[in-house]
């Protein structure tokens, strides 16, 4: 939707004020040409009846222009003449005529230039710049715009300087890597046109900026340009362009509600000012806000309504873009059949606009060649004649050899730049499929030894597991036995036996207990064991890892707060909404977050225990993007890790937890999740007695 405004000069500037403030009607002015003499007064109405024609009847619009010239030429009116050449030339500008745009106003330049009209010279720089512009020679358009800024600073005209700096900016801005240029340039104009209370230029400017940030990813920054445009724009039919871009802001924030409100009203203001492209732009930022936030019914309303304004107004770009949001609207419906058919169309027309901007990209090639013949010919317009007549064989040979030198050079740069692009594309291609590929090896090694190891371990722990289980069973009956025989049989013994009877039994009631005891504790190993060792099936998948982590750790405290009195007024979390989803096996990185949110919660109640009331506990959880990796950091305030601990924590059965707390294989298994099956690292730091922190970082 980036449609960047450049600030052209079209206005009637230069006339006296008396002949500007002429303003009636067409046959008001024609009543006044055909009764005034043949003076410069009739030339300037000749020049303002051509300009109430240009809009709706061009070709009047150029006969009135060559009637004021050819007064202007008998009169010797050097500044008619030139005025006349402005206006054919901006009625070729709105034709897209650009060879006879860029022969007229090259004309009026040079006329302005030999009175010494610096205004207008400025303007006529100005405009030329912007024909090189749309024809995308940058180079060509930053030269004029320069040259205008070179004449405004001079006569200190901060309209003129406010316009060169915001075209120039806009050139900028066309370039990811000169963004902080366009900016700039961008700023001082708007400083200007803040002087000079012009709302249009302001807004324009402002629009221009907040595009630039969002271009960058600066979504905070560009939602303020473009809420100031608002103010600028009022009520104008400016005003649902920037509306668009807020709400495509807030989508892109995942601020469903708001996006759809800023969509809706710039519906509402392109339907009051009959703006079709707006009106398309509008439900398709409908359409958009709808689908991200996984509404697909209503999505498909916008996108159909998008696609029905952009094939009857014919935006080409629109409908393609309609094409594709409903195909996916339809693919989320399951509705595949309709997916389809609007994927296919999708396809058709992006081809179709492909292939109009390699059309395109030549024509601008052909006018690019033409505007620079008529460029050199109205150089020669100040040579000398018979200089001109003795070499004109001489110069039109070596026009015709450099256009063609200079085809065959854009050809041969052009064709060379896409084999570059595509090789480089292709290089890159094949370096991450080469990376992929060796990721993928190792990850099958590595789950070739787990699986060997798994079947290993797991052979292992049920040929223990089910002699421990008769060996807990029988205990268990055992106490209960002992409990009968203690409260039957031994009851009829005499008082000196019974007291002996039951110092016996109480002793074999212990003893299986510890039994017992231990005997599920073995259990607990076992059971860690088989899950260590296991091997993950569950394929990796976009995830927002800020919903999961957030998930787990209400999970956790939920859990931790069943089992302990202890309230944790300090929990906090501070996830980075930039991060969005990111590949991982949800169910195995959220094993290892509950598992670090357990040992936190579990360090920050023993401290608890002994600090009583003195003591805050605080658990807090940050996700960020660093170095293009997302780390997750859990960070406790509670007993902390002793430093002859920390190069151990890692390795299978080792715990810093009493006797029976742990089986030391939780931070072994989230070891093996994170380094072997995301490619990811994790390690500790810690402050024995003051907390300890977990950090995570894996590939975004």
């Amino acid at each position: 939707m980036n449609r960047q405004k450049i600030f052209l000069s079209i206005f009637f500037i230069g006339l006296s004020a008396c002949c500007m403030a002429q303003k009636g009607k067409i046959d008001s002015l024609q009543n006044i040409i055909s009764q005034g003499k043949n003076d410069t007064s009739k030339v300037k109405n000749l020049l303002l009846l051509s300009t109430e024609y240009m809009s709706s009847s061009p070709a009047d619009a150029i006969r009135y222009s060559d009637e004021a010239m050819k007064l202007a030429e008998k009169l010797g009116y050097s500044t008619g003449i030139a005025f006349a050449h402005k206006n054919i030339g901006m009625v070729y500008y709105n034709q897209t005529k650009y060879p006879e745009t860029i022969e007229h106003w090259s004309q009026s330049y040079l006329l302005f230039d030999s009175i010494g009209d610096k205004v207008n010279e400025a303007l006529l720089l100005n405009n030329i710049g912007s024909v090189y512009m749309n024809q995308g020679d940058d180079p060509k358009a930053l030269e004029y715009y320069f040259k205008s800024l070179e004449i405004a600073e001079q006569t200190k005209d901060d309209h003129k300087i406010a316009i060169a700096m915001g075209n120039i900016g806009t050139i900028y801005s066309n370039n990811k890597f000169t963004y902080n240029k366009a900016i700039g340039y961008y700023l001082k104009a708007l400083d200007l046109s803040k002087k000079l209370k012009d709302q249009n230029i302001m807004g324009g400017l402002m629009v221009n900026i907040g595009e630039t940030y969002m271009n960058r990813n600066e979504d905070d920054s560009a939602l303020y340009y473009f809420n100031q445009s608002l103010d600028a724009y009022s009520n104008t039919e400016n005003i649902p362009y920037s509306l668009n871009d807020i709400g495509k802001i807030y989508t892109r924030k995942k601020n469903f509600t708001l996006a759809s409100q800023y969509h809706t009203q710039a519906l509402s203001f392109a339907k009051k000012f009959d703006l079709k492209l707006d009106i398309a732009q509008s439900y398709l930022g409908l359409g958009n806000t709808n689908y991200n936030k996984g509404d697909y019914a209503n999505a498909l309303v916008a996108y159909k309504n998008a696609q029905v304004v952009a094939d009857s107004a014919s935006l080409k770009r629109e409908l393609r873009d309609a094409y594709k949001g409903l195909a996916l609207a339809y693919a989320g419906l399951k509705n595949f059949n309709d997916a389809y058919k609007y994927q296919t169309l999708y396809t058709n027309i992006k081809d179709t606009l492909f292939n109009l901007d390699i059309a395109q990209k030549v024509n601008n090639l052909q006018t690019n060649f033409e505007i620079q013949k008529k460029q050199t010919q109205i150089d020669n317009l100040t040579k000398d004649k018979a200089l001109q007549k003795l070499d004109l064989q001489r110069q039109k040979f070596a026009r015709n050899t450099l256009a063609v030198s200079l085809v065959c050079v854009f050809i041969v740069v052009f064709v060379l730049l896409k084999l570059y692009r595509k090789v480089n594309r292709r290089t890159l291609q094949l370096r991450r499929s080469l990376e992929e590929l060796k990721s993928t090896q190792a990850q099958l090694i590595q789950s070739e030894k787990m699986a060997s190891l798994g079947l290993l371990t797991a052979g292992i722990g049920h040929e223990i597991q089910n002699p421990l289980n008769f060996v807990n069973n029988f205990s268990e009956v055992n106490v209960e036995l002992l409990h009968d025989l203690k409260d039957g049989p031994i009851k009829k013994l005499n008082s000196a036996d019974q007291l002996e009877a039951d110092e016996i039994l109480t002793d074999l009631t212990q003893n299986m207990e510890r039994i017992i005891h231990h005997g599920k504790r073995a259990d607990i190993i076992i059971k860690g064991m088989l899950q260590h060792s296991r091997v993950s099936t569950g394929a990796k998948e976009l995830t927002d890892l800020n919903s999961l982590a957030d998930e787990y750790l209400r999970l956790s405290y939920h859990g931790f707060r069943a089992k302990n009195k202890i309230h944790i007024g300090n929990l906090v979390t501070d996830f980075d909404s930039k991060i969005g989803e990111i590949k991982i096996v949800p169910q195995d990185v959220g094993s290892v977050l509950l598992n670090l949110y357990n040992n936190a919660f579990y360090s920050v109640n023993e401290k608890k225990k002994k600090l009583g009331d003195a003591y805050e506990p605080k658990v807090v959880v940050t996700t960020k993007m660093v170095n293009g990796k997302v780390e997750i950091r859990v960070r406790d305030n509670g007993m902390g890790i002793p430093k002859k601990a920390l190069d151990k924590i890692f390795q299978p059965f080792f715990t810093t937890k009493p006797t029976g707390e742990g089986t030391g294989l939780g931070l072994s298994l989230s070891y093996d999740i994170v380094t072997q099956e995301h490619g990811g690292t994790i390690r500790a730091e810690t402050t024995e007695g003051e907390g300890a922190e977990f950090i995570i970082q894996l590939p975004a």
